[in-house]
């Protein structure tokens, strides 16, 4: 198994993932959060609040935004063999191991992006760490570097949001 393998797999997981989430964001703002809105923390209600309204079509321009992105980080890692671009990256999406399922778990329902984060996010990550740890590529260097990736996607998801939220509006 090499690093190009597992950019390629990354990138079919973080496609699959999205898509998931694009499918099912609509109906379970609609439908489903109605019913759970008082077994969510208040901080967290409020800001589902401001996004309840938010269609698939709007959700998809986030995601664009975050795609475009992660191409980015995956094209410059690639190109310079700066492979701590990608580790950041990573970190970044493996954020989704622990928010759908615990999100699941607390609300006993079904969360948009649950059943990719735990049959394909979890088992990918295993492997992507454990090739990273094995082939001597995660040292401090490349987790301080991807530790700052990680932060500076922040605001980039949250910018694509903003985006998103303008568009339907």
């Amino acid at each position: 198994m090499d690093m190009y393998f597992l950019i390629c797999v990354f990138l079919i997981i973080f496609m699959l993932h999205n898509l998931e989430e694009i499918i099912a964001i609509e109906k379970w703002l609609k439908h489903t959060y109605p019913r759970k809105k008082g077994q969510i923390p208040l901080f967290l209600q409020k800001e589902i609040e401001n996004v309840k309204d938010m269609t698939a079509v709007q959700f998809s321009v986030a995601v664009f935004g975050v795609s475009v992105l992660a191409s980015l980080v995956i094209i410059i890692s690639v190109m310079n063999e700066q492979y701590f671009l990608f580790l950041g990256l990573n970190m970044f999406f493996s954020l989704n191991i622990f928010t759908h399922p615990i999100q699941s778990l607390l609300l006993k329902c079904y969360t948009p992006g649950v059943w990719t984060s735990i049959l394909l996010i979890i088992p990918y990550n295993i492997l992507f760490f454990n090739h990273f740890y094995t082939e001597g590529l995660l040292t401090m260097h490349t987790f301080l570097g991807g530790l700052v990736v990680f932060v500076l996607c922040i605001p980039i998801l949250l910018l694509s949001h903003k985006i998103a939220e303008k568009w339907g509006s």
